[in-house]
């Protein structure tokens, strides 16, 4: 038997970027305090993400190649369920930048960034069930601006000025599949993110004839693959990997109160 819950929801607010399982809202059905007969629930979550490479590219002359673009973010994850259908979530935590960039051919340019405050925020539903398969959508949003710590070009260390920094931003936007094999919930999904970075404040002459210059993620679309672990009670773990847009991987815990 088919049930199908459709959701209408927006986020207004990006980085390789943990889309999740889409069975995320009714995997846990009992909590400490919430159990499943409830309609409103809350569950509070932890989240790191490790992105080797975000396939990011320079938007004009002045900004060149993007040879790579990494990033380590942990945070702290607050969830709002409603009817085990529908999440609202908001995330805080903590990102380093890592980049690589050539201006010229001769010259290559390397970025690193203070771990410093990032957010988030996003929305996600499980809008139709199939036996032991689930079907759910995610739009999330994720800004950060850290200061950077140190650069070299060509090797050689530059002193950043004071407000020297890189500021990102990246919304996506997710379409997944799950199914149920006893306690794991594997899945798959495709996606859609539009990400875009800004270098800003950089030293005089460190790049020719600006201070600032600007990326954006080289490809749209991209998978993620993954499985989360539960008994539906209290607890749940996930592990994600995403591919083609980026090479990340992400490990994500849940706790329902």
């Amino acid at each position: 038997m088919k049930k199908w819950l459709f959701l209408l929801g927006i986020s207004h607010s990006v980085f390789g970027m943990y889309m999740g399982n889409p069975v995320l809202p009714s995997v846990i059905e009992e909590g400490f305090f919430f159990c499943k007969e409830n309609g409103f629930s809350v569950k509070a979550g932890y989240q790191r993400d490790w992105v080797f490479d975000r396939e990011m590219k320079g938007v004009s002359k002045v900004s060149g190649r993007m040879d790579d673009f990494e990033f380590l973010s942990d945070q702290g994850v607050l969830t709002f369920n409603i009817i085990d259908r529908v999440e609202v979530y908001g995330s805080a935590g903590a990102m380093r930048i890592s980049a690589s960039h050539r201006p010229m051919k001769t010259v290559r340019n390397v970025y690193e960034s203070h771990d410093q405050f990032m957010w988030g925020i996003g929305v996600r539903g499980l809008f139709a069930t199939w036996g032991k398969g689930f079907f759910g959508v995610d739009i999330a949003y994720e800004h950060a601006h850290p200061t950077m710590k140190w650069m070299t070009t060509n090797g050689v260390p530059v002193q950043p000025k004071a407000g020297s920094k890189i500021t990102y931003n990246e919304w996506q936007v997710g379409l997944g599949a799950a199914y149920q094999i006893e306690l794991f919930f594997p899945y798959i999904a495709v996606k859609y993110s539009n990400a875009g970075g800004q270098f800003k404040h950089l030293p005089t002459g460190f790049i020719p004839n600006s201070r600032h210059f600007k990326t954006k993620n080289r490809r749209k679309f991209g998978m993620a693959l993954g499985t989360t672990l539960s008994t539906g009670s209290r607890f749940s773990a996930s592990v994600e990997a995403r591919v083609i847009d980026e090479q990340s991987i992400t490990l994500a815990a849940d706790v329902k109160f």
